[in-house]
């Protein structure tokens, strides 16, 4: 489980002042970055197109280089 969404079930915390950058960083160096999706689709309303699509290509570079490593 996320650190992230572990703190915020146990200590009903919102991680809302946490940028969804930091967020979706510590989701994918979680190898959680099926998570970003679902977090990219709740901010979709409050956060620009250009930030979402530059969290979306960190997600998918990430995906990447962890394919041809692994």
């Amino acid at each position: 489980m996320s650190a992230l969404i572990k703190l915020e079930f146990e200590r009903d915390v919102s991680c809302v002042e946490i940028s969804l950058l930091a967020q979706c960083r510590a989701l994918i160096s979680e190898g959680m970055a099926t998570e970003v999706d679902q977090l990219i689709e709740r901010a979709s309303g409050s956060e620009s197109q250009r930030d979402l699509d530059k969290i979306r290509l960190i997600k998918e570079i990430a995906i990447g280089s962890k394919a041809l490593v692994g």
